[in-house]
């Protein structure tokens, strides 16, 4: 196991996350049990203590009003009445006595005693009812067994209030409980998601920027910067797959100076001999090794073509090997554009006859003479002229414009921005085609190594996929820049390029 690694990471956090949420469960589990527990007290106790105690006053009141009736009319049926409900008022009291503790005992034994008082009192008058003589009423009698009525029923309030008060308080502590339980749960909740959302942040951020990194790092490996590298500052697969990619960038290193090595080689040994059949060619074309016939005319000046096409190939694949190696060398001199425009097609006026395709050079306003390498920027034209050749049909048409841009205005859709602010205007050559056109997504990577536009079926020679990279390499080197747009509704595409022409000294 990797030390430090992603898995022992996300193990911990989740480890982390479960003893909270187990934290949090356990807490509520323990709080709802009491909360339980109380309210189990409060339906099995208090309310029905309660509802006793009201009983209790009902069934005294019965009794009482029972006992006048049968004082009054004599009839046994009220007599009976008011045996059932004492009878029910000593289960009832019974019952209280059970739910009650304390203090409320001693209330419950002073009711006894008084409701015992009021039997006796009631009974004395019933032995009463049935004598003959009328026996004038007892104001004394009548205020004992009123005092003795007001004695229980206060007795059997105080109970309830009592009763009343520890219910009340029971539901204050069951909100306080509830309040708090829920105080402590969202703390704990709250705690693990803040600690889930910290926690996934950085584990998170710890793999997206490597792999952001790694994502950087692939794109300048295929952009060619084989000596770009990744930083390494952790141990875990993350940092595994940034060394390996290291390793890696370096074998590539190694293979490209070796391909380098290699190209340069054969390609310097190839010169020799084409240079030679190059020679040889022009001399039986010129007639010196003796008469040639018509036929044989037509077969020299395809080898010739062929020779010159293989001798560009060559100094293309030199050109790479120059430009990857900072060698590349420049002799910059006064010079005007459109002589080197001018002669570049007088040397591809002959490809051009030959299917067909007019040139069409405008010239428009004088345009200066400025700094720049003669021979290397006939090479860019030649190579989008050839290009231009290339992909049109026959009876098409090759327009070059020169024209000069002021640096403000000039806002390429697909060049790199220059970096030589103190240029004041560029030259700016743009070479139209009515060829097949370049689809949008190869705009920019026509100018990379290697890099062609898929024409299959269209009859275009292949070529090395070279020159345009060489070409912006030229052209950058000079403080322009290249870049390639669509002609809009009409067939064919424009490569533009820029020339720096005036400066803004300070």
């Amino acid at each position: 196991m990797i030390k430090n690694s992603l898995w022992r990471r996300i193990i911990f956090g989740y480890i982390i996350i479960t003893l909270f949420m187990l934290s949090t469960s356990f807490y509520l589990i323990f709080r709802l049990n009491f909360l339980k527990k109380v309210t189990d007290s409060v339906m099995k106790s208090d309310i029905p203590s309660i509802e006793n105690g009201e009983k209790l006053i009902d069934s005294l009141l019965e009794q009482v009003r029972n006992e006048k009736k049968y004082l009054i009319t004599n009839d046994q049926a009220f007599l009976n009445l008011f045996d059932k409900k004492k009878i029910d008022f000593f289960d009832r009291l019974q019952s209280l006595e059970e739910y009650i503790t304390g203090e409320e005992k001693v209330l419950i034994h002073k009711i006894k005693e008084f409701y015992n008082k009021y039997i006796a009192i009631v009974s004395k008058e019933f032995i009463l009812v049935g004598k003959d003589n009328i026996i004038p009423p007892d104001a004394r009698y009548e205020e004992e067994k009123k005092n003795t009525l007001e004695q229980i029923t206060k007795s059997i309030n105080t109970i309830i209030l009592s009763q009343q008060t520890a219910l009340i308080k029971k539901i204050e502590l069951l909100q306080i409980i509830v309040h708090k339980s829920t105080k402590v749960a969202l703390s704990l909740i709250l705690s693990a998601i803040l600690f889930g959302t910290i926690f996934s942040y950085f584990f998170t951020r710890s793999i997206c920027l490597p792999i952001k990194t790694l994502q950087e790092a692939t794109e300048r490996i295929s952009q060619g910067d084989l000596d770009y590298r990744i930083a390494v500052s952790s141990t875990d697969e993350i940092g595994t797959l940034g060394t390996a990619f290291n390793q890696m960038c370096n074998r590539l290193k190694e293979l490209d100076l070796l391909k380098s090595e290699f190209i340069s080689s054969i390609s310097h040994n190839l010169k020799t001999p084409l240079t030679a059949i190059r020679e040889a060619n022009e001399l039986m074309l010129d007639k010196i090794a003796g008469q040639v016939s018509e036929p044989q005319i037509k077969l020299l000046n395809i080898i010739k073509e062929s020779t010159h096409r293989l001798t560009l190939m060559i100094n293309d694949i030199l050109d790479i090997s120059r430009v990857e190696a900072g060698l590349m060398r420049y002799n910059f001199q006064y010079s005007n554009i459109h002589d080197i425009i001018r002669k570049s097609i007088g040397e591809l006026r002959f490809l051009a006859e030959r299917k067909n395709i007019s040139f069409q050079h405008i010239n428009g306003t004088s345009i200066p003479e400025i700094s720049l390498d003669h021979d290397k920027i006939a090479q860019v034209i030649d190579n989008i002229f050839s290009n231009a050749i290339k992909f049109t049909p026959s009876g098409g048409t090759v327009t070059i414009k020169v024209k000069e841009v002021n640096a403000r205005s000039f806002s390429p859709g697909h060049g790199e921005k220059n970096q030589m602010n103190n240029v004041h205007s560029f030259i700016q050559v743009s070479i139209s085609d009515t060829g097949i056109g370049i689809p949008v997504e190869y705009h920019e990577k026509v100018f990379d190594k290697f890099q062609q536009v898929d024409n299959k079926g269209k009859g275009c020679t292949k070529g090395t996929g070279l020159g345009l990279f060489i070409a912006k390499q030229i052209v950058f080197d000079h403080g322009g820049e290249i870049w390639v747009e669509n002609n809009g509704e009409q067939k064919g595409t424009t490569f533009h390029f820029t020339l720096p022409l005036k400066y803004n000294y300070t």
